[in-house]
């Protein structure tokens, strides 16, 4: 009897110790990543202290002003719709405008993912293959559309069906919101290429 509590005692240590060092593990990848967002953009990276010995990581997040515009990528506290579906958010600043929309990849997932969308009917640009692969909503179809060039949609198709990603424009920013965290190198270049789409497409809308 008693070298089977010893066993079972080994078996729990060894499945925390592995437990942690797969955290760890992950929690430095998602660093890094972190880091040379930092470095790229020029933002202040904020990275938390580790509590409970490691086993309680808070998320990184950078912050402060690229190309004249205040911008954070960071993880929400809350999951998608309440879920645990965690998201990772690039935020933008948008000065002087009243626009409001809300794109992401067509589809079930995407259905699930316009109920906070404040009831906007989906909108149609016209563009056959952007129709059927973006699912739009907004009141706004005429300044939408005046800003979303051939160029445009097609970067919009590609990356949102790509990644399961989300576009959001308004109350002041322009936002970025991909399902899960920032880990490795093709994820992080998702980041930096939406960064600068995001930038281009602020100066048009202000324009």
């Amino acid at each position: 009897m008693g070298s089977e509590i010893i066993f079972i005692v080994a078996l729990i240590i060894a499945v925390v110790a592995i437990y942690w060092i797969v955290l760890k593990s992950s929690a430095e990848k998602i660093a890094t990543q972190y880091q040379l967002l930092a470095e790229r953009f020029g933002l202040e990276l904020n990275q938390s202290t580790v509590k409970m010995r490691g086993f309680i990581r808070s998320e990184p997040s950078v912050f402060g002003t690229y190309r004249g515009r205040e911008m954070s990528i960071s993880v929400p506290g809350k999951g998608l719709q309440n879920t645990r579906q965690i998201e990772s958010v690039l935020k933008l600043e948008l000065k002087s405008s009243q626009l409001s929309a809300q794109l992401t990849a067509a589809g079930p997932m995407g259905g699930l993912r316009q109920r906070d969308s404040g009831g906007q009917a989906r909108w149609k640009s016209g563009d056959e293959r952007f129709d059927h692969k973006v699912d739009v909503r907004t009141d706004q179809g005429g300044a939408l559309a005046a800003i979303l060039t051939e160029e445009r949609r097609k970067w919009l198709t590609d990356t949102l069906k790509k990644s399961k990603a989300t576009l959001y424009l308004g109350g002041g920013n322009l936002a970025y919101a991909r399902l899960g965290l920032i880990a490795n190198e093709a994820i992080r270049k998702d980041f930096e290429a939406a960064a600068e789409f995001l930038c281009d497409l602020a100066e048009s809308i202000e324009a």
